[in-house]
């Protein structure tokens, strides 16, 4: 990881070199075009060039456009496309969006607006004049803004899977698979270093030949949006009733292909009309997206399902090296209850038999796929009674508790909800600070809805519950992405002094 963040350091100096000796050497080609215009001798002819400016006109747009595309660049490959990558459609990714869009309009607006270029008036093989010309058009400033963010684009896609293959090649710590990810980066260097110094970049952008290499990235780029919405929204709601989620799914679906697909083919031919290849490269794109999308998501199918197989047997496996002479344990906790009830210590008894039962349910209940809700309930009092008898709840530790029973029957994966009540009594209760431990279940028709909530503090070294083991936070978010996908909202904040779990959960009104 510190590997990949060097190279994306050294990767933003290179670019933004590379652009910069890019736009000196078009400063440099514009000067000496400028300066062989002075050498022509016009003498009253000059009236043309009144209204030309060479810095504001030639300097100023070309360097505007540079910077501020630049900007759009570090903004979309930096902070946007990471968020994209994960997910994170946030307020702060919507305007990171904006701004790149912005500055890419303004860049390309402002050169066009303000660049005049000079032209010889050749009459009879005789320099007659020198006017002045403006490229300024609005569809120019429309389709070149299409195509930089179509270059902007591409590349951070093609960066983000070198990263990938580097990260892939790294792991293998083999000198020739490090050796092939360096060969590449500097035959991309290279070959980015000759583009960009001999190859000019035309007025308008959509001229060939960088029209047609615009129009297969920006073709591909919208492949790419299209398998993602296929592969997030459309798939995993496909079902044989169309549900009207699903429909609006696919107007979405439609309408960024169709606009994309105009978009695109506009720029090209510059809006003059559509042609039957149109109508067939769209078509392409749309089978392109689903089935490289259907593929995916098959794929992920098969690997959640054998993975789903493999915690099981290790769980089953688990619970049978757990089951080892059960019977022993048992009898020993009966003769314990025995022998407190002998003594008359009836609450010492009342915990081994609460520890007796959340035994039973360890070995029995916890095997199951599905339980029932309220013996998870039961599970749940019983682990909170037996921390009630090491507690003095008179010393300024508060324990609320407010579970809602079910009125019918409710199934849920076992050991579901006691791991988040383990974390709160093995961090939220110290005998020198005051302490707290809020915990509420509640039901609606379809949901169970948990909270806990409990003060944090520093354990102490010799505390026996800081090296208890019990299942782990870890192991249920994963178990949740297993069992319960789409199906649960797990939203967990912490702070210096607390720290709050909410998991909201679609049950199941039988045993599955």
């Amino acid at each position: 990881m510190q590997e990949l963040r060097h190279i994306r350091r050294i990767e933003l100096i290179y670019i933004v070199s590379l652009v910069t000796l890019h736009t000196g050497w078009r400063l440099y080609m514009e000067f000496m075009h400028y300066d062989s215009m002075l050498t022509i001798d016009l003498n009253s002819q000059y009236g043309s060039l009144t209204s030309y400016h060479f810095w504001l006109n030639t300097i100023f747009p070309i360097i505007a456009r540079t910077v501020l595309i630049l900007s759009a660049w570090y903004i979309f490959h930096y902070l946007l496309y990471p968020k994209i990558k994960a997910e994170a459609w946030q307020e702060k990714t919507f305007w990171y969006a904006v701004m790149v869009i912005f500055l890419l309009t303004a860049g390309v607006f402002l050169y066009y607006y303000f660049k005049i270029s000079l032209r010889i008036v050749i009459d009879h093989n005789t320099i007659t004049n020198i006017r002045t010309y403006s490229e300024y058009r609005k569809l120019y400033v429309f389709s070149d803004t299409v195509g930089f963010l179509i270059i902007i684009a591409f590349y951070a896609g093609s960066a983000q899977q070198f990263y990938r293959m580097h990260q892939q090649l790294s792991s293998e710590e083999k000198r020739m698979a490090r050796f092939l990810s360096y060969f590449f980066v500097a035959c991309t260097v290279i070959f980015l270093t000759i583009l960009f110094t001999l190859v000019p970049l035309p007025t308008p952008l959509w001229q060939n030949p960088i029209a047609h290499i615009l129009l297969t990235g920006g073709v591909f780029l919208l492949i790419h949006i299209l398998y993602i919405l296929v592969l997030n929204f459309l798939l995993p709601n496909l079902q044989w009733t169309l549900s009207a989620k699903f429909i609006s799914y696919i107007g979405i679906y439609l309408f960024i292909s169709v606009i994309g697909m105009a978009l695109l083919w506009g720029c090209f031919n510059q809006f003059q009309g559509f042609s039957k290849s149109t109508f067939v490269v769209y078509i392409i794109v749309l089978l392109l997206s689903w089935g490289i999308a259907y593929a995916k998501y098959s794929s992920s199918q098969e690997k959640t399902i054998l993975q789903t197989q493999v915690s099981a047997k290790s769980a089953e496996l688990s619970s049978l090296r757990s089951q080892i002479n059960p019977h022993f344990l048992f009898n020993a906790l009966n003769s314990l209850y025995a022998t407190a009830l002998k003594e008359k210590s009836d609450k010492t008894a009342d915990g081994i038999q609460k520890l007796g039962d959340m035994m039973r349910f360890m070995l029995e209940e916890n095997n199951q796929e599905r339980i029932p809700l309220d013996k998870e309930i039961e599970y749940l009092h019983n682990y909170i009674d037996i921390q009630r008898m090491r507690i003095d709840e008179s010393q300024g530790v508060e324990i609320r508790i407010n579970i809602q029973q079910p009125e019918k029957e409710i199934y849920i994966a076992p050991m579901m909800l006691n791991p988040f009540v383990e974390n709160a009594f093995k961090h939220g209760v110290s005998l020198q600070h005051p302490s707290w431990i809020y915990i509420t279940l509640t039901l609606d028709a379809t949901r169970v809805y948990f909270k806990v909530h409990n003060s944090l503090h520093a354990k102490a070294a010799d505390d026996p519950e800081e090296n208890s083991s019990g299942v782990g936070l870890a192991n249920v978010k994963k178990r949740l992405e297993l069992l319960y996908p789409g199906r649960y909202i797990l939203d967990i904040q912490q702070s210096d002094k607390d720290y709050f779990v909410a998991l909201t959960l679609t049950y199941e009104t039988k045993n599955a």
